[in-house]
């Protein structure tokens, strides 16, 4: 068929622009067939796609044009598209000469030349770069991600090169040798057929565990891979949602799924805890293995917020005191952060907010709290929750398609769900496809009166645990 042989081999021949996922427009693309065939439109691709059994094409709209296009979903011949076909023919000699400089920003450019190129056998080159700089000095700084780490540049430019080249061979070459764990880096770019085969072929041949355990991770991720580009990804909250956003099944999906169903459970109990935290660290769901994600899944039970009852009789407490007076015995007393740790708990602060990096995000992060705010700004937020809202904290109501209403603020987000703690303080997971309304509310999530029980003085005893909760 010519519609499949141009899709899968010769699309860029034919002169059609091809997106880096491989679809062509069709009105493109029906020019093309009808030089060989007659009365060929529109309706017959359709009919092409909607009648093909083993569902080998795929049929969208373009999110920037409103356009149609169509693509082979496998079997594809053709060079990656985001390549320059033009380049392949430059010798690769002076840039793997320039990759032997002593100036690490020769050797920088050259891995970049490399990767524009695009040219597969410069991957054994490129993989020795892999490496870590050793001529610089790991970070020690806390928190880790915010420390610059200038070893690793030339090892993050040789990995980006090797996916771009797609020099699949080279690092699949490289896996039993000292540059394994540049080659795992890139392999897990690699979505494509070899790069799959190759990792299932070492799961039956390789005698080294650590190896093996690599390769399990590799396929797991790249179980999925990213959607195309749609818009409306960018958001300001951090995101847990794994490697991937958008995360989509290839053609490669069924295969890695077979494998692993018949890998995982012949490893022992840490091999089998440790690909249960890949599964559900790349929210990888096979049946067969859903147990292994709920293990890993497991956390200490949470119980949901409940406010302290003040007593009416005690004049002492905030709830019997009026809130200019709470504030200024507050702000006046030195509280002790010794004291104050306790009430952070029992308080039922924890609920919602960390106090150290590294934590698992669930609502405003408190590390350094002391420096961005003063002591009466942090008496005021408590006292009067609504007074000031953290930015990205915002209170959302949902109301579900059957009808439930749930209220709380989006600790995360990806393309298909929405994670929310709720105003109990407990997280809630909600699928996108199930929510019919979502409105911004007014307000703090944060519950008035969670401190009616104490007396100014020990919150200010409380306020000082959170001015002494410092970076390192």
């Amino acid at each position: 068929m010519r519609l499949s042989r141009i899709l899968r081999h010769s699309a860029i021949e034919e002169g059609l622009n091809m997106s880096k996922a491989a679809f062509v427009f069709i009105d493109e693309l029906l020019p093309k067939i009808q030089s060989k065939g007659k009365g060929v439109n529109v309706k017959d691709i359709h009919t092409i796609v909607e009648e093909n059994e083993k569902n080998r094409f795929q049929i969208q709209l373009c999110p920037h044009t409103n356009r149609e296009m169509i693509r082979a979903r496998q079997g594809h011949s053709i060079k990656p598209p985001h390549i320059d076909h033009n380049l392949l023919d430059i010798s690769l000699d002076p840039f793997i000469d320039a990759l032997n400089d002593s100036n690490p920003r020769v050797r920088a450019q050259a891995l970049i030349c490399l990767g524009r190129i695009g040219n597969p056998a410069a991957g054994d080159a490129i993989i020795p770069h892999t490496l870590r700089d050793e001529n610089y000095p790991l970070p020690i700084g806390e928190p880790l991600y915010k420390q610059a780490d200038p070893g690793r540049v030339l090892s993050h430019l040789a990995v980006r090169a090797l996916e771009n080249c797609q020099a699949t061979d080279a690092c699949l070459n490289a896996i039993e040798g000292p540059y394994s764990a540049g080659a795992f880096w890139a392999l897990k770019y690699l979505h494509n057929e070899k790069a799959v085969d190759g990792l299932i072929k070492i799961l039956s041949t390789t005698k080294t565990e650590a190896i093996r355990q690599e390769t399990i991770t590799t396929l797991i991720r790249l179980y999925h891979r990213e959607a195309d580009y749609e818009g409306g990804w960018w958001g300001t909250r951090p995101d847990l949602t794994g490697p991937y956003y958008d995360r989509q099944t290839w053609e490669q999906s069924e295969s890695i799924a077979k494998v692993l169903k018949t890998v995982i459970p012949d490893l022992d109990d840490a091999g089998q805890a440790n690909a249960g935290s890949q599964l559900a660290r790349h929210k990888v769901e096979i049946d067969g293995l859903q147990q292994l994600v709920v293990d890993a899944n497991k956390r200490a039970e949470m119980a949901p917020i409940k406010i302290a009852k003040a007593d009416p009789n005690n004049p002492d407490l905030i709830a019997n005191l009026e809130l200019d007076i709470s504030s200024y015995r507050a702000n006046d007393f030195k509280g002790n952060p010794k004291k104050g740790e306790p009430l952070f708990k029992r308080q039922n602060c924890i609920a919602c907010h960390t106090t150290a990096n590294g934590q698992v995000p669930k609502g405003p992060h408190l590390v350094d709290i002391g420096k961005r705010y003063k002591k009466h700004e942090l008496i005021e937020s408590i006292l009067k929750p609504e007074a000031k809202i953290a930015q990205g904290f915002d209170t959302y109501a949902f109301i579900t398609v059957d009808g439930k209403v749930i209220t709380g603020f989006i600790t995360s987000e990806s393309a298909d769900e929405v994670n929310v703690r709720q105003t109990n303080g407990l997280p809630l997971v909600l699928k996108k496809e199930d929510i019919d309304v979502r409105k911004k509310s007014e307000g703090s999530m944060m519950p008035k009166g969670l401190v009616d029980n104490l007396t100014p003085e020990l919150l200010a005893d409380l306020i000082a645990y959170l001015q002494s909760l410092k970076s390192n």
